[in-house]
């Protein structure tokens, strides 16, 4: 499948905001000749773009419905600019801003009145940019802006904070030690020029931002004088406000950055020194993966957005239907998955990668993959580069841009002031999607580039010899020549170029039906199936959401069901890929994923060939054969996902333990191990026949469709699989009570990091015990996160959040540190929580309003587009709230709170300890290990979902 990678080292956490407005002088100015904005039809915002007199470019978005307001700064600097003798400097730059200014000095005030209004911040630092970003409720955005613009005007870059924040950098970096991602850019790293600046270690580390001739912070202000320049930056605001009252807050708040007439770095070295190429990188994972990537330098394709040739040959590479590459490699039992597009990615270069996931004999099959490569690239060449292809990607990437939906506010301004120091102002919008000059030369110009002497080729094992480490994340690699002369296409006939698209959707009007209602309503009569349906056209796209659950008691009655209800599920999306690869193109989407009750399809996008893709899903399910080699590949990929189960992060390792503990059926990865190893091809054949012999199936169908179309979408359904169970017959999920337990647990888990998480169980999954659990943690989120992260720098991630399993509430607490030992950690913890009771009591009114005004605000912000909007649904009716009101129940439970009522739950629950509690204690080389679900075993079930 064609991807776009952009890699970045990410920075910061929550925050939220507040406004102000004043009329202030004209500091902006307009270009006299300035194109028209382009924009999506189906976008109703108003955009404006201006360049302040500090030559700050600044884009404009009001929204007069916006639930949050959301804004961002791009600066065109990243770790490519640090100084040689402080690896990091730029990251370390963009932790440090968040510490206070000249005009709000607390360290962490930015940070509570964004979580206090019910927003979300975050930063990230890349190559040639840091990126800043917040979003809030819209009734705070000029306060926001106050406290955001004085990052870029006076920053206190406070000595007192500066030792602290090298720990919190060193945090992040110790945190990622095991990630194989972060590992695998190190060793590439490695490859590259080591003249080049990407070479370079970015995220930096006490040891690379230790004081030297000068110290780290007296770096730090250098590069922030030299770097940060109104002329390299970019805002976007979006704003319920009028765009002429945006811009006088743009003005009154950023007019006062410095411009310092920096121009834009230009490096002349290549990512690749002369003749180095081509090379052989074996890596050798921590993960259980096999994978196979070939990469290729070329120029930038950036300015060629109009043109997207690079794009344009990852399309045909990265094609999943009959006759692609892909297809040829799965049926030789070789490959499970393969990706191509653009991975770094700088002004001057690029990488184009073809990676390819491998089965165990691809391993030793790579010769023939690489050969089968270019002969694809070959035909590609000869026979791939037709103005027809090119025009049916430009009809699908018009079409998506003409009907794209609205994300979260939050990225998609981050996202657009990325794009403003790289596409002109008037098409950040648009150049994603732009696909205007058919250029075949320049087509073949790049594919020139995809050549056996001009390649990377990188194989990633556990069974790979290598003899190095890489310098910061230790990953184990050897770095060798590589004989492209051993490289020979040969002409493989079942090889052949994509057809042209079936599914592209032709008739794209909106539909009238008479079945009006503001949530879904169930329009089946039938004990054995229900079908949910509302009518939507609100977001004014011509698409349609369909979910299907089809459910029966065997799919978890033991772990044995467990793992072949998710082999039947793994193996439909597998055998069906092929077929419905164009329509993933076309704007049509769909998945296959399994549950504790069974496994359910989703079928998104354009409503017009739905019908055909679900069909087809219909028969392959009930019909078609399942081959040896189909079995093979996703038994092979199951057991892969299992055995890379511990190596996920650390924090979501130890947050896993809670859901593993109290939701029951639940089975862990060894014995879903276990289990899978003995299974063979007629064992999943036998449980096909079994599992659609008793069904119940719940449905939903939102969108473009009219009720008539609803009915005929559930009878194909009934058709083919004939339910004939109730509902009543699928057993239900349970949660398990603590039971004013105090459970401890220590997990067998492999990290560098200590961790500990402490989690509280409400007593109840009512609504009103819902909403005080939701408002306490809104509450300790901010100051839990400054004292134990910012002040007492146990580590760089921190958190306390609501923590519910399924609708049983919960709080959980979690610090994971390369420091501190859990108990070390639990002590502190504890200390701060006897401590903030205090705080608790004397909470001010009017911070008490605002907290509960950002938690209701959260809840009841509008759906962002028709997916999200029938995802909330379905959860809502997995969860029996069949009034699909939740939310505004939480929301008027909380508006009636007082702070009593927290106060008590606080001292009660958390403080007295008459909460069930739940600890999770991890501390590498650590030998005392404990069994979940020896843990579940002593706890009785509460409720059943």
């Amino acid at each position: 499948m064609p991807t776009i990678i952009r890699s970045a080292c990410a920075g910061i956490f929550l925050i939220l905001l507040t406004a102000c407005t004043s009329i202030m002088p004209n500091t902006s100015t307009k270009a006299p000749h300035t194109p028209a904005f382009i924009q999506s039809n189906n976008d109703a915002r108003e955009y404006r773009t201006l360049t302040l007199n500090n030559q700050l470019q600044v884009l404009l978005i009001s929204e007069a419905d916006a639930d949050k307001a959301a804004a961002a700064m791009n600066v065109s600097v990243g770790s490519g600019s640090d100084s040689k003798n402080f690896a990091g400097l730029a990251h370390f730059l963009e932790h440090m801003l968040f510490l206070g200014t000249e005009k709000y000095p607390e360290s962490g005030e930015y940070q509570s009145f964004i979580s206090k209004h019910g927003g979300n911040h975050n930063a990230f630092t890349s190559y040639e940019d840091t990126n800043y970003f917040f979003e809030i409720e819209s009734a705070y955005l000029s306060p926001a802006l106050d406290r955001f613009s004085q990052f870029f005007t006076a920053p206190l870059f406070s000595e007192e904070y500066v030792n602290r924040e090298k720990n919190a950098v060193h945090s992040e970096y110790q945190s990622k030690l095991r990630d194989d991602g972060r590992r695998q850019f190190d060793i590439l790293k490695q490859a590259l020029n080591p003249d080049h600046p990407y070479s370079k270690f970015s995220t930096g580390s006490l040891e690379t931002l230790s004081d030297k001739e000068i110290s780290a912070r007296e770096a730090m202000l250098d590069f922030y004088q030299q770097h940060y320049s109104a002329n390299q930056m970019s805002l976007v605001i979006l704003g319920r406000e009028s765009l002429d009252e945006l811009e006088q807050i743009a003005e009154r708040f950023f007019s006062a950055i410095p411009n310092r007439n920096i121009a834009s770095k230009v490096v002349q070295e290549p990512l690749f020194a002369k003749d180095s190429l081509p090379k052989q990188l074996n890596i050798k994972p921590l993960k259980a993966r096999h994978e196979l990537r070939l990469q290729f330098p070329m120029p930038s394709t950036t300015y060629l957005y109009k043109e997207k040739p690079a794009s344009y040959i990852a399309s045909l590479i990265g094609h999943e239907g009959e006759g692609s590459l892909l297809s040829y490699l799965k049926a030789q039992g070789w490959a499970t998955g393969l990706s191509a597009g653009s991975g770094i990615s700088t002004k001057e270069e690029a990488l184009f990668s073809i990676g390819i996931n491998l089965t165990e004999p691809g391993v030793n099959a790579r010769e023939e993959i690489i050969n089968a490569t270019f002969s694809y690239i070959n035909l590609i060449q000869t026979q791939g580069i037709n103005k027809w292809r090119f025009d049916e990607q430009k009809a699908l990437s018009e079409q998506e841009f003409n009907f794209v939906e609205q994300g979260a506010a939050i990225h998609y301004v981050s996202t657009l002031a990325y794009n403003m120091s790289r596409y002109p102002s008037h098409e950040v919008v648009h150049a994603a999607y732009a696909m205007e000059n058919f250029d075949p030369l320049l087509i073949q110009r790049y594919l020139s580039y995809l050549k056996p002497d001009n390649m990377l080729v990188t194989l990633v094992s556990p069974d790979i010899k290598t003899n190095k480490t890489s310098p910061w994340f230790g990953g184990e690699y050897a770095l060798e020549t590589f004989d492209s002369s051993k490289i020979a296409p040969t002409q493989l006939d079942v090889l052949k170029l994509p057809e042209p698209n079936p599914f592209i959707a032709k008739n794209l009007h909106l539909k009238a039906d008479s079945n009006h209602s503001d949530t879904p309503i169930n329009i089946s009569t039938s004990p054995f199936y229900s079908l949910w349906f509302k009518h939507d056209t609100d977001f004014g796209t011509p698409k349609a959401q369909q979910y299907i659950s089809l459910q029966t008691p065997i799919s978890s009655s033991n772990v044995r069901s467990a793992v072949l209800t998710q082999m039947l599920s793994s193996w439909l999306s597998d055998a069906s890929n092929e077929f419905a690869y164009p329509a993933r193109l076309a704007g049509l989407d769909y998945s296959v994923y399994k549950h504790m009750r069974g496994l359910t399809f989703q079928l998104g996008g354009y409503d017009e060939q739905q019908p055909a893709l679900l069909e087809r899903l219909l028969q392959i399910l009930s019909k078609e054969e399942i081959s040896q080699e189909r079995f093979d590949l996703v038994k092979q990929s199951l057991i892969k996902r299992w055995k890379n189960a511990d190596k996920a992060p650390l924090y979501q390792q130890v947050s896993s333990q809670v859901s593993n503990l109290l939701q029951q059926p639940n089975w862990q990865e060894p014995e879903l191990l276990s289990t899978i190893n003995r299974l063979q091809l007629q064992d999943l054949v036998e449980f096909r026949t079994a599992f659609l012999q008793q069904l119940y199936i719940d449905s939903m169908v939102t969108g473009n469709l009219t009720a008539d179309e609803a009915r005929q979408s559930l009878k194909m359904v009934v058709e083919y699989l004939k339910p004939s169970l109730s509902k009543e017959a699928v057993p239900s999920m349970s949660i398990l009570s603590l039971d004013q337990q105090h459970l401890q647990h220590y997990p067998e888990i492999e990290h560098n990091d200590n961790a500990y998480l402490h989690y509280y169980q409400g007593n109840s999954h009512s609504i009103e015990t819902q909403a005080q659990w939701l408002l306490l943690a809104q509450i300790l989120q901010s100051p839990y996160y400054q004292e134990m992260r910012t002040q007492q720098q146990l580590g760089y991630i921190v958190f306390a959040s609501y923590h519910p399993v399924l609708n049983m509430p919960g709080l959980s607490l979690l610090v994971q540190s390369p420091t501190h030992s859990p108990e070390d950690i639990q002590q502190r913890s504890q200390r701060f929580l006897e401590s903030f009771a205090e705080k608790l009591h004397t909470m001010p009114s009017t911070t008490w309003e605002e907290q509960k005004a950002g938690l209701i605000g959260n809840l009841l912000e509008k759906d962002d587009n028709l997916q999200s909007r029938t995802q909330r649904f379905w959860r809502e009716m997995a969860l029996e709230y069949t009034n699909f009101d939740r939310a505004a129940q939480l929301a008027r439970a909380v508006q009636t709170l007082e702070l009593s009522t927290i106060v008590q739950l606080f001292e009660t629950q958390i403080i007295q300890g008459n909460a069930g509690q739940f600890e999770v204690s991890y501390q590498p080389k650590s030998k005392t290990f404990t069994d979940v679900k020896t843990l579940s075993a002593q706890l009785k079930p509460i409720a059943k979902h």
